[in-house]
């Protein structure tokens, strides 16, 4: 069975209505045609880590509701949640409905429907005040980091861009194909750690 991360005490009713109002978004028409559901982030409220992926799978979120999970990458990202000591952490993604090409599959969201949600993004983030915001491929560290931001996973350096602490990594996705081991994912999750520990020994 799938499982909702944990929500802390009061931010559960204040991310409830932020949920309400994705849930009845219309913005997206061809969207508004593919999904099967919305689909909110999930997560504890505040958090250590937010997450933010591209959009929810076909397989995954589009049936469960809840990003990643349902799905291979779900699997992996979660389980690498599961065993890493990252405290309490938050997961969401850029477009909150399943985009899908005309033969049916999963694809990126456009520029203007990764537009469109950014402000169901934003409100979450500003609601959970992570630490530090993991963008999980090169799409969110893009929309989040900038076009002149690099994008090098293998050797992360974390950025400061719209008042958040950024840190580079790849989708779970890229692991499932065979692209990135789980030894050097896991490598990824542990210099997040040391990240996290390094923040907080610093002077406020």
């Amino acid at each position: 069975m799938e499982r909702a991360l944990k929500i802390d005490g009061g931010g559960a009713v204040a991310l409830s209505t932020i949920q309400a109002a994705m849930r009845g978004c219309m913005r997206c028409p061809a969207l508004v045609r593919s999904r099967s559901c919305v689909v909110p982030g999930d997560g504890a409220a505040p958090a250590a880590i937010a997450f933010v992926g591209i959009a929810p799978g076909r397989l995954g979120g589009d049936r469960t509701g809840l990003p990643f999970t349902g799905d291979r990458s779900g699997e992996v990202l979660r389980r690498m949640i599961d065993r890493a000591a990252l405290g309490p952490v938050f997961v969401t993604n850029l477009v909150r409905c399943n985009p899908r090409d005309a033969g049916g599959r999963n694809r990126d969201p456009s520029p203007r429907e990764i537009a469109n949600c950014r402000g169901h993004l934003d409100a979450e983030l500003a609601l959970v005040r992570p630490r530090i915001v993991v963008c999980l491929g090169r799409l969110a560290w893009r929309e989040l980091a900038g076009r002149d931001a690099p994008f090098d996973p293998r050797r992360p350096k974390s950025v400061s861009a719209g008042g958040m602490r950024l840190f580079p990594m790849y989708h779970p996705a890229y692991v499932v194909r065979g692209a990135c081991t789980e030894r050097a994912y896991a490598r990824s999750f542990a210099r997040l750690e040391h990240l996290l520990i390094e923040i907080a020994r610093a002077p406020d």
